[in-house]
C-alpha cells in the first residue's frame, strides 16, 4: 500500500457510480480498512478522479448509512487498460460490488484486487488472471476448497473424477472433474484443460454469492469479444 503523510487519507478504489441529484455521484469505493463502502461525492460528475481504475487518496466523513468523499486526490499505479482487459476489469468490479457486504473489512482483499488490476495491463492470458482473483476471493471470503485433495481428505487421483459440493469440496464421482485438471489449477500449471475446469469450478462456487441478476460485464464482454 502506497503510504503517506497526510492520515486524514485513505486509498480507494471507485468499484461503481451513479448520478446524484443535479452534478453529484453515489459510488462504491473499495478501501483497505472498511472493505466496500457507499458514499456521496457532491459534485463528482465533474471530478475526473471519480471513474473506475483510478487509484485514489479520498477524505471520508461517516454520515449515516453512507460516507461523504470530503476530498480527493490521485494515488499512483494507475493501470493501463483497454479492450477486453477493460472489461475484464469492469467484472473485477462487478463481483466485488456483489460479493461483499458494505463495511466489512477485507484487508487481505485488497492486494488481491490491486495486483489483478496491474496484471490485467501485462501480456498474461486473461481468463488466468480472473481465475486467480476468483479462486482468491473465495478463499479470503471463506469459501475456496481444496484442490489437492478431497472432501475427505484423499489426495486426489490424477485418473479419477470428482464433482462439487460447495458445502464440503471433492467428492468421487462417476464423472466430472479430472483430478489431472483440478491438480494442474492447484500447481498454476494453465493448460487449456485446467483453465476450462477452472471456469466453471469458479462459476459454480460463486454462482450463490452473485444472486440471479445477469452481470452486466459479462453480457459487455460477449457484445464486444469480436
Amino acid at each position: 500500500m502506497t503510504s503517506r503523510a497526510d492520515a486524514s487519507l485513505t486509498p480507494a478504489w471507485l468499484l461503481h457510480r451513479r448520478p446524484f441529484r443535479n452534478t453529484s455521484l453515489t459510488v462504491e469505493l473499495f478501501t483497505p480498512d472498511h472493505g466496500r463502502i457507499g458514499a456521496v461525492v457532491r459534485g463528482g460528475r465533474r471530478d475526473p478522479l471519480m471513474a473506475p481504475f483510478v487509484p485514489l487518496w479520498a477524505g471520508l466523513r461517516r454520515s449515516g448509512e453512507l460516507y461523504t468523499v470530503t476530498q480527493s486526490e490521485p494515488r499512483e499505479g494507475r493501470p493501463r487498460l483497454a479492450g477486453k482487459a477493460l472489461y475484464c476489469g469492469f467484472y473485477v468490479n462487478e463481483v466485488l460490488t456483489r460479493v461483499l457486504h458494505r463495511d466489512d473489512p477485507q484487508p487481505a482483499l485488497w492486494p488481491l484486487y490491486e495486483t489483478t488490476l496491474a496484471t490485467l495491463s501485462e501480456p498474461l492470458p486473461l481468463d488466468v488472471i480472473l481465475r486467480r482473483f476468483e479462486l482468491g476471493l473465495l478463499e479470503q471470503m471463506g469459501y475456496g476448497i481444496a484442490l489437492d485433495r478431497d472432501a475427505l481428505g484423499q489426495p486426489l487421483a490424477a485418473q479419477a473424477c470428482y464433482r462439487l459440493d460447495p458445502e464440503q469440496g471433492l467428492l468421487p464421482a462417476a464423472d466430472g472433474y479430472l483430478g489431472a485438471d483440478l491438480l494442474a489449477v492447484h500447481h498454476g500449471e494453465w493448460n487449456a484443460p485446467a483453465r476450462r475446469a477452472a471456469l466453471q469450478l469458479c462459476r459454480h462456487l460463486l454462482a450463490p454469492h452473485l444472486g440471479s441478476r445477469p452481470l452486466k460485464s459479462r453480457e459487455l464482454f460477449r457484445e464486444n469479444r469480436n
